[in-house]
């Protein structure tokens, strides 16, 4: 399958569909309700036991960090919860708290909730529920501790170039100490979570997660009175409660159901690219897939920019190697596309000696846009060369990740924060050895994470992808694009991001 016959099959036309680009109006009225569709949502609300797309959406509304990103700008570091910060050495960095900060119950924020929300009933015990996402993020920070009501230490186990974008991270949510001991610990917690976010949480059902404006946030209360999350697993219904008005934003529209939307005159297409990679993840534990040929050759059998073209319309592109520019002078413009070679892929399978034995491919329809029809002209490129493949529809991750039986997966690799240690290193470092494994890539990863040399730390960084290359954990396909269908009257700017913040919503 070429680029031609995928465009033809898929009927494409949405392929000259250009993103809406309609002016904002900030209409600064308090009150009202925004009422949001989302495919999935999360089960529970404690960041370190949901790290997926439905908790970042809902969750970045409810806590706090010591320090953010201005997503939606330069992506600099911004203070929070702290209100400055300083280096003291390679591996130190102190903190001011941020005077006057309230959780949802009324308490006041103090440096043993930060020293808690850091510490072992959390994050570092490894037999914590936490532990696992934690490491994810924070899996250099040694000691979080207080050095006087206001101030706060953290040391890292290595000299860490990245220390304050690591604060900015999931994970690093500062949550309520008491309240995680009232609530007996993770389990309760997380359904009736306290944070200092702009909204608290009112309720939590498996159809709706229902929040309601802090009156108390410390960067001032939100405009919109109640956020309410609904559960609205099919495209088709999220689209026709948009229309109908029973929805204000619904997310993961496909570019080729803008029309729907942009035919109301009240209603609008927003977003596009973000910081994430779309991706299908090679389980290594699979016998036909143990041979890094065989997943070089899935990788050279995909066209991506026809898949670009066909469910995407043009508005995401295809990287060359893990990287986002975003990574500034770790960024290697120079670095070659993905090669699309079937000829070539079809010499690495007969050459691994692969027999024809189906592959199985799980995917969620319901994720990562387009996801059925992705799918379908993955299985197509990969027959097309003799692969067989065994397509799997499963319900949810744990479904997904399911051993044995595992192969091939659908999936993404957000970059929360624009650093490869947080893209690539995150998404591949020991802790997915289980799946994939490869010395020297985690070699040169340590040398990523505590090198205060930019120089080393981009070699580093092209080596890492070049193993990515050679003996691939995963392929990449394309950056991932998110959009929107709104109400115009819905005053909300979608971030870059995976995340979905409403601090600054309003509705007219």
């Amino acid at each position: 399958m070429n680029r031609r016959t995928a465009l033809k099959m898929l009927g494409a036309g949405a392929a000259g569909t250009m993103l809406l680009g309609a002016p904002r109006i900030a209409f600064g009225q308090e009150g009202g309700q925004i009422r949001v569709a989302l495919d999935e949502l999360p089960r529970q609300l404690d960041p370190l036991l949901y790290q997926t797309n439905p908790g970042y959406r809902v969750m970045r509304n409810i806590y706090d960090t010591l320090l953010t990103v201005d997503y939606a700008g330069d992506g600099a570091i911004q203070p929070a919860l702290a209100e400055s910060w300083e280096r003291v050495d390679g591996r130190t960095l102190d903190l001011k708290l941020r005077q006057g900060v309230k959780f949802h119950d009324g308490s006041p924020l103090t440096a043993e909730d930060v020293v808690f929300s850091f510490g072992s009933v959390r994050r570092t015990d490894e037999k914590s529920p936490g532990f696992g996402t934690a490491q994810q993020f924070l899996s250099t920070i040694e000691s979080v501790e207080a050095i006087d009501d206001n101030t706060i230490r953290v040391i890292s186990s290595v000299t860490d170039p990245t220390i304050e974008l690591r604060l900015t991270a999931w994970g690093s949510q500062i949550v309520s100490k008491a309240a995680f001991e009232a609530a007996g610990g993770f389990d309760g917690f997380a359904q009736a979570p306290v944070g200092t976010g702009p909204f608290r949480v009112k309720s939590l059902s498996p159809d709706a997660v229902d929040l309601v404006a802090f009156e108390d946030y410390w960067a001032g209360r939100p405009d919109v009175n109640q956020l309410t999350y609904r559960l609205a697993p099919e495209l088709s219904s999220r689209i026709a409660g948009l229309v109908s008005g029973d929805f204000d934003i619904i997310a993961d529209v496909p570019t080729d159901q803008f029309e729907p939307i942009k035919a109301s005159p009240n209603l609008e297409v927003v977003g596009g690219t973000i910081a994430s990679m779309r991706v299908v993840k090679f389980d290594t534990r699979n016998k036909q897939l143990a041979d890094p040929r065989v997943r070089r050759a899935l990788a050279m059998a995909i066209d991506r920019q026809a898949i670009v073209d066909a469910l995407w319309a043009g508005l995401v592109d295809v990287p060359h190697g893990h990287q986002l520019p975003a990574f500034g002078p770790l960024f290697d413009p120079d670095r070659p596309p993905p090669v699309y070679d079937p000829e070539a892929a079809k010499a690495l399978l007969q050459e691994a000696g692969y027999d024809g034995t189906p592959i199985p491919f799980r995917i969620r329809v319901a994720a990562y846009g387009p996801e059925l029809a992705t799918s379908q002209v993955l299985v197509s490129m990969w027959q097309s060369i003799g692969v067989n493949i065994d397509l799997q529809i499963v319900e949810n991750f744990g479904q997904m990740m399911a051993y044995p039986g595992t192969g091939i997966r659908s999936g993404v690799d957000p970059i929360l924060v624009s650093d490869p240690l947080f893209g690539l290193w995150r998404s591949y470092n020991e802790s997915e050895q289980e799946v994939w494994s490869n010395k020297a890539f985690y070699e040169h990863g340590h040398v990523l994470e505590s090198s205060l040399d930019v120089a080393e730390r981009k070699a580093a960084f092209n080596a890492m992808m070049d193993i990515f290359d050679e003996d691939p954990p995963a392929m990449i396909l394309h950056t991932m694009g998110v959009f929107y269908g709104k109400r115009k009257d819905v005053a909300w700017d979608p971030l870059p991001s995976v995340y979905m913040d409403f601090r600054k919503a309003s509705v007219a």
